[in-house]
């Protein structure tokens, strides 16, 4: 397995811990109004789940336009904690089989943005993107329940290399 490949297992599977773990919690809890970075936990839910599907279509080599056209279905998600979590797996999923068929993760990719120019980068760093991304978010989120007054946790990348 390439390094890139076992960086993506764990970004998945630090979400599917806190996913697990926030099933513990009052549902009521996910839908919480906080004064934070994010107005509830479901909030921050969809936007790791909206990031991750952005940057797999990236990947595909979608445009900017093509992927904004589809950004409908992250609002009609909206505070249902089952819909995102069913979302979350399928899109893994779909991530999985792209990096079974990426031959070389160190392969150039370009990715242009409207507003951000043009970007040569490889199929790697966009993948380190994502995890880095999520491991930030899922922080939001733990500070959020220790807001609630639940725990969090813990997804540092050291837990999931002593369950590998």
């Amino acid at each position: 397995m390439s390094d890139i490949v076992k960086l993506y297992h764990y970004h998945r599977w630090a979400n599917k811990e806190v996913l697990q773990h926030l099933k513990t919690l009052p549902a009521a809890s996910l839908q919480q109004k906080l004064q934070s970075v994010f107005p509830t936990v479901n909030a921050v839910l969809v936007h790791i789940y909206r990031a991750d599907y952005i940057w797999l279509h990236v990947l595909y080599g979608e445009t900017y336009e093509q992927i904004v056209s589809q950004f409908d279905q992250f609002e009609k998600l909206g505070g249902d904690f089952a819909a995102i979590e069913h979302r979350m797996t399928e899109l893994d999923k779909e991530y999985n089989k792209f990096l079974r068929e990426l031959e070389n993760p160190e392969s150039p990719i370009s990715i242009s943005h409207p507003r951000l120019g043009s970007l040569q980068t490889t199929y790697a760093d966009v993948i380190r993107h994502v995890v880095n991304h999520g491991t930030y978010h899922r922080g939001n989120i733990t500070a959020m329940l220790h807001q609630m007054g639940y725990k969090g946790v813990p997804t540092d990348y050291i837990f999931f290399s002593y369950e590998s």
